[in-house]
């Protein structure tokens, strides 16, 4: 009998032992200290924009103390009660500001903006409280849904590929991979002749030489080129103010003369034309001017027979 009462206070004591240090867990747990006594001081927001119970309460950047509960007052606002050390004096005119602990994740503490007044509010004395101002908590508060959303594309992107995935079926990679090889295979055809238009870049180098020293001479030539462009325009000026018309004119004139010479020569019944087609004044004409070839073939020969000539006078013939 003794020893089970003896077991019993023994369960009994580690019931209390266990209680107690998960009890303190909790309160450490929430920010509260093991063995400390604190301050107990509360403040009051409109918004406490997701303050949390153990969030921190900061000093100067250094942690003083932590949320200890957040309750809904009847007239809508929230009241914040908070922990200090032991060793913190408030004075009259702190603020308790609402700010971001971080830039990532908008977690929200409590900034004590202390004043050097002499008088020391007591403990459970409130504290005024005043929302965040600062840039950094501003931006906090707009990167915090943006990281939201970003996880959300990252989740449906992670969707997609799956969904992509199950959509290319085998014969699909094969095509995705014999295009990858003959893409391959252009891009080294691509080089082989970016490599042999880099071997003729000395013979490119020349023609562009050529071309620079035939564009020099033509700039060096402007002078002459632009004289014959207007000697051009002169010969062209005068032979539109020429008299081709006229001259146009005179041919036709001359053509018409001409053919009509043309229409009397052929004419039967005109002297060119009974020369032309009459074969016996021909053959007359022909034996004519053989008589008077043979005549004059003889006066050279025997001048003395057809010519008399007499320096002193001679003697009638007989």
């Amino acid at each position: 009998m003794a020893v089970k009462a003896k077991n019993e206070i023994k369960i009994g004591v580690m019931v209390a032992v266990t209680i107690t240090l998960f009890i303190l867990g909790i309160n450490f747990l929430r920010g509260k200290g093991l063995f400390s006594s604190e301050k107990k001081f509360y403040t009051v927001y409109s918004d406490i924009q997701g303050l949390q119970v153990s969030a921190e309460v900061r000093l100067n950047g250094l942690k003083v103390g932590a949320v200890d509960k957040i309750t809904l007052d009847p007239n809508r606002t929230i009241r914040v009660d908070f922990l200090l050390d032991k060793h913190i004096n408030v004075p009259k005119g702190t603020i308790a500001r609402l700010a971001s602990s971080d830039l990532i994740s908008g977690t929200k503490i409590i900034n004590l903006e202390m004043t050097n007044d002499p008088s020391i509010l007591p403990e459970n004395s409130l504290v005024e409280g005043k929302p965040t101002e600062g840039i950094l908590d501003n931006l906090g508060q707009q990167v915090s849904p943006l990281f939201e959303t970003v996880n959300h594309t990252v989740v449906s992107l992670d969707t997609l590929l799956n969904t992509v995935n199950n959509i290319i079926n085998d014969d699909t990679r094969r095509h995705l991979n014999a295009s990858f090889a003959s893409l391959e295979v252009g891009l080294n055809q691509l080089s082989k002749l970016a490599s042999q238009l880099n071997a003729q870049s000395g013979e490119l180098a020349g023609v562009i030489k050529n071309a620079n020293s035939i564009t020099g001479n033509f700039a060096s030539n402007n002078e002459h080129i632009n004289k014959t462009m207007s000697n051009l325009e002169n010969f062209s000026t005068s032979l539109n103010n020429a008299p081709i018309q006229q001259t146009v004119d005179e041919l036709h004139k001359a053509a018409a003369g001409l053919q009509a010479l043309v229409t009397k020569a052929n004419d039967s019944n005109g002297s060119l034309g009974l020369l032309m087609s009459d074969k016996r004044l021909y053959t007359n004409l022909a034996t004519t001017l053989g008589t008077l070839d043979t005549l004059l073939g003889d006066v050279k020969a025997h001048p003395a027979k057809y010519i008399n000539v007499s320096v002193f006078g001679s003697k009638a013939r007989q």
